[in-house]
């Protein structure tokens, strides 16, 4: 997670072999493609980190690539996801150059997209709209098991991430909500491991990262501090400093749009004003 290289992700062994968010790294998702031939490769989102195994797959493997419907620009178009991501922030050259030379993003050539109506899939494979993290975010839940593949939901030590300008508060707000009303034994995460136990405590903590940082920044504000004052100290990192170039410029760019997030809502009221059944489902 680190160096943006990799996440977890899930087999699904059903009538069909399908692999979601497999990105094992370069060497290893090759090597467990050739070895398992699956019938399908899915991502939960465009997000490099979670999509770039991708073009490995008609490479080693007859399998079938399926990316979320509203996302397929971002895959396919090079320019298109520079300028929605970096674009805003005036980083685009130094992203571009991330993204080819250090991530090795390709265009996909050959696709299909899905929504939450395919019916590609096997019918004990329940597709779950999660958007706010990316437009087109998506979950998967196992009504038979009761197992949920959350993806990037925020389930992990540092919580919700929103550093883009097409990332939403409220719909990530909506569909931590959503998840958390469905009945789980066991949550399989992006980026936090394997959930068992207090399920409700988890989605709690990933809310409570939301509303602790607005809470932080409407103190901040209170007392004077200037918005770029607030993004040096660290909306979502709080460490930049230490961190090497480009990299630091790109948190400072997560950041940047994290607080313009907050600030949004702060402006309209805050998330509360919202979502006023929070105060008892947050510890905040």
């Amino acid at each position: 997670m680190a160096r943006f290289h990799s996440c977890a992700g899930i087999i699904v062994n059903s009538s069909r072999k399908i692999f979601i968010d497999m990105n094992l790294g370069p060497e290893d998702t090759r090597a467990l493609l050739k070895k398992e031939q699956p019938h399908a490769a899915l991502i939960t989102h465009y997000h490099l980190d979670h999509s770039i195994w991708t073009q490995f797959v008609k490479k080693d493997s007859m399998t079938r690539v399926f990316i979320p419907e509203c996302e397929a620009d971002y895959l396919t178009d090079l320019d298109f996801v520079v300028e929605k991501t970096a674009g805003p922030f005036g980083r685009s050259l130094e992203w571009k150059n991330f993204v080819v030379n250090k991530l090795g993003y390709k265009p996909l050539e050959t696709y299909e997209t899905y929504n939450s109506k395919a019916t590609e899939f096997p019918p004990e494979m329940v597709l779950v709209k999660t958007p706010g993290h990316s437009p087109g975010h998506t979950s998967f839940y196992f009504p038979l098991e009761k197992i949920l593949f959350s993806g990037d939901m925020g389930l992990d030590r540092f919580g919700p991430w929103y550093g883009w300008q097409d990332c939403d508060i409220k719909k990530i707000i909506e569909s931590i909500l959503r998840l958390a009303s469905l009945d789980v034994k066991m949550i399989l995460t992006s980026h936090g491991g394997i959930i068992q136990g207090d399920i409700h405590q988890a989605w709690s903590n990933s809310m409570d990262h939301i509303l602790k940082r607005e809470t932080r920044i409407r103190q901040q504000l209170d007392k004077g501090l200037d918005p770029e004052k607030i993004i040096e100290e660290g909306v979502f990192f709080s460490r930049k400093k230490s961190v090497a170039p480009p990299m630091r410029s790109f948190l400072d760019m997560w950041d940047t749009a994290m607080f313009a997030h907050h600030l949004n809502l702060i402006n309209q009221g805050g998330i509360l004003s919202y979502f006023p059944e929070l105060k008892k489902f947050s510890r905040s």
